[in-house]
């Protein structure tokens, strides 16, 4: 607000300075036609009066641009908004008395000057201008009247009404004062108002940026303490205070430990667990509740009170951390100032609270799929091998002659444990993929010669059923960035499914180009069965096979598009589908180039295109 105000004052006084010097050329301009009209006057009083003005302006002036270059404080503008006033006023009262005293045309000019403290100063200021000027003119009448003093030319006293037009100038003055104040008034409050609600917005703007930073930082995260950690950093940060912490309830549900905290010390996080029974603050937040403390003076609230007071924390806010129905802890941030939070803070703090449980339950879940998927796979792949083995010694006949019917049997065996060996392979491609810190090998890669291998790979299986495979390359198209496996493994899940799902005398088309400067499309078409409309959203999901796929071709894992997709993530990439049942599919996969830095390349979700 200070710095709102003493804007609008520096502004109004280095005016007033200029329209000074347009007030002195005027007054020069106005003794000057006096003279030529033979007016009484006493013109060498006149000037020395507009000479002091010229004088003290330009002193004025340089303590103008003193001020501006020192930044000063906004009472040091008001002290230079009342000195030009009282000088003002003091030289036009020495011009009003030489030119008539109160019979001057000039007295009029002092309205100006009130008008201007209700502008800059307080309704105080303003009114004392006004008492003060009209005192003074009635002092300067009475003077007249006794014949204290003698203006040049002589006043008009004897003229009938004089006394009244005073009372009536002196009215105007008050009104004048009173209207100016009222206005000046109002708009500073609007301007108070304005600057509040700019202020706040500005402060809401500048979080919400820091929120939506802290969850693209939160989602890349793929262990659970680096997030919770990032979480309790950028909280603190965000919140605008010394600590926060976050404290995760054990399986069931009696005891908070701390699992992540930023701007504690390590005396005060070691205490251990907290019982949630004995500890009422706790135990409130646990149930649902919010809590928020503006001073720590309730010491019995606390399971550790002394640490508290030790640590140096004023006052606390703390949420639940839900996901859902279930509560997971407590989110904490402190302050070292006692009553730190409004109730618009808790608001945000809320927010944040929520998008921060959401993501550790996200995490947790696919930490758990991922152990799921690794577990079962390393299960599975033992007693498989073992399987196929024992199958092969009964098919080759080293326990004895076969029949034609055991034989076929044998082979469906063999073809099923494949099946099972394709989907643990899978599974093990995902949990890799998901594994916790697995760094990528990026480098330049020409995805043509990927291309051109896993064509030539699938070249017999299309010729057998009658397929035509075509690959188109425009040239000239730059190297792509990207792990050469992953790019492998997305050029090969899609030709092998466009392969599959086409029927003879169909056609896969598998096409690269440029698109734009900053990206190279890989298109694989068919004219196979298509995808039902209604089952286009879950064709990214893991274990999902449209219905009309599991009616044609019996074999499959359903996790071949999930791994594309998580691949082309991996790469900053993206993927679009668009299909059409019983006429064909084409998907559609932007790449980063060499001529787009991996950090600018946006990160897009699959996304479907439906005819």
């Amino acid at each position: 607000e200070q710095i709102f105000f003493r804007k609008e004052l520096k502004e109004r006084v280095f005016w007033f300075i200029k329209l000074r010097w347009a007030a002195v050329a005027l007054a020069l301009l106005g003794t000057l036609a006096a003279h030529l009209a033979h007016e009484p006057l006493n013109y060498r009083a006149l000037l020395v009066t507009i000479g002091a003005v010229l004088l003290y302006n330009s002193i004025l002036a340089i303590a103008g641009r003193h001020l501006g270059a020192e930044r000063a404080e906004l009472r040091t503008f008001f002290a230079f908004a009342h000195c030009q006033i009282c000088m003002d006023l003091g030289a036009l009262f020495i011009v009003i008395y030489l030119t008539g005293g109160s019979s001057s045309p000039l007295i009029i000019f002092l309205l100006f000057h009130i008008l201007l403290a209700g502008i800059l100063l307080s309704r105080r200021s303003c009114f004392l201008y006004a008492i003060g000027v009209i005192g003074v003119l009635l002092s300067m009448v009475w003077a007249e009247t006794v014949g204290v003093i003698h203006p040049d030319p002589p006043p008009l006293l004897a003229e009938e009404g004089h006394w009244v037009r005073l009372g009536f100038l002196a009215s105007a003055f008050m009104v004048g004062a009173f209207l100016i104040t009222t206005i000046a008034h109002s708009l500073r409050m609007k301007g108070r108002e304005l600057l509040r609600v700019s202020s706040e917005l500005q402060l809401t703007t500048s979080r919400l940026t820091a929120l939506y930073e802290m969850v693209k930082e939160m989602a890349s995260q793929t262990e659970l303490q680096k997030l919770m950690d990032s979480a309790t950093r950028l909280g603190a940060t965000i919140m605008g205070v010394k600590a926060c912490s976050i404290k995760l309830l054990d399986e069931e549900g009696r005891y908070l430990r701390f699992a992540s905290t930023h701007g504690l010390s390590r005396d005060y996080v070691s205490k251990g667990a907290i019982e949630v029974e004995k500890s009422p603050i706790n135990k409130r937040i646990v149930e649902g509740a919010a809590y928020s403390i503006g001073t720590i003076s309730r010491k019995d609230y606390f399971q550790y009170p002394e640490d508290i007071e030790r640590e140096g924390i004023a006052s606390m806010l703390c949420l639940p951390l839900k996901a859902g129905s279930r509560v997971l802890g407590v989110f904490c941030v402190y302050s070292d100032r006692t009553y730190h939070f409004r109730e618009a803070d808790t608001s945000f703090f809320s927010l944040m609270t929520d998008l921060t449980a959401m993501a550790i339950e996200r995490l947790r879940s696919e930490l758990s799929k991922t152990w799921f998927f690794n577990k079962a796979a390393h299960q599975l792949r033992a007693p498989l091998h073992a399987l196929m083995s024992m199958l092969r010694v009964v098919k080759e006949g080293y326990l004895g002659p076969i029949t034609e019917r055991q034989l076929e049997v044998i082979n469906r065996c063999e073809n099923r444990l494949r099946l099972m060996g394709q989907l643990i392979d899978d599974l093990m491609r995902l949990g890799e993929r998901r594994a916790r810190g697995l760094p990528l090998r990026i480098e330049p890669l020409h995805i043509g010669d990927i291309a051109r291998r896993v064509v030539s790979l699938f070249a017999e299986q299309a010729e057998k059923k009658g397929v035509s495979l075509q690959l188109e390359i425009s040239d000239p198209v730059p190297n792509v960035l990207g792990e050469e496996g992953l790019l492998d493994e997305v050029v090969t899940n899609l030709v092998s499914n466009a392969v599959k799902y086409t029927p003879g005398g169909g056609t896969v088309r598998v096409s690269i180009g440029k698109e734009g400067r900053a990206w190279v499309k890989l298109e694989v078409s068919d004219t196979g069965i298509g995808i039902p409309k209604s089952e286009l959203p879950h064709l990214f999901s893991e274990f999902f096979r449209a219905s009309n796929a599991r009616e044609m071709e019996e074999e499959g894992t359903g996790l071949g598009l999930v791994i594309v997709k998580e691949a082309l993530e991996r790469l900053r990439g993206s993927i679009q589908v668009k299909t059409k049942e019983g006429e064909g599919t084409t998907f559609t996969c932007l790449i980063p180039s060499v001529l787009q830095p991996m950090e600018r390349a946006g990160e897009t979700d699959g996304t479907e295109e439906r005819d």
